[in-house]
């Protein structure tokens, strides 16, 4: 049974988001402030449109709220461009002040975050896949990848 590209890419967002539940809850009671990172312009503008809805599925599901909390998505698009995906980053941390970051969408966008990432300690949670397995990289522990790696699918397809 093969699983629709656009369930796939809600599932992930949705995987993305769950963690957050545990992470606010001994927080103060002002809304939880998330920064999510897509894609609303571009070629890619289709599958971010897709990130988006399994984002509002899931705060939707929870009756806007997470550990008691209302929610409070702050969505930027990258365009698809891993420079835009770097400064949107930076603004989300800087003038937004989000305490965690959701996405981006493409894998080059992910790879061009990683270094401002690393240095702001600004937990990312990401769907990309192949940024996983990119050894230019060292592994970044601010980076967490709630989505299978490129290989994992392929290796079993080429056996």
């Amino acid at each position: 049974m093969t699983i629709p590209r656009r369930r796939l890419l809600a599932l992930g967002t949705t995987i993305g988001l769950a963690p957050l539940g545990r992470v606010f809850a001994q927080s103060t009671p002002e809304p939880i402030r998330i920064g999510f990172l897509t894609v609303k312009t571009g070629p890619l503008a289709a599958g971010g449109k897709q990130q988006e809805e399994g984002a509002a599925l899931f705060v939707k599901e929870r009756g806007g709220m997470l550990a008691g909390r209302k929610v409070e998505l702050i969505t930027q698009d990258t365009t698809g461009n891993p420079a835009t995906a770097k400064t949107k980053t930076r603004e989300l941390v800087e003038l937004h002040k989000v305490p965690v970051i959701i996405g981006p969408l493409a894998t080059n966008e992910a790879l061009a975050m990683d270094d401002y990432i690393r240095e702001a300690k600004a937990p990312l949670i990401t769907t990309t896949s192949a940024a996983t397995v990119d050894k230019a990289h060292a592994t970044n522990p601010w980076v967490l990848h709630a989505f299978g790696t490129a290989p994992q699918v392929t290796y079993p397809l080429g056996d």
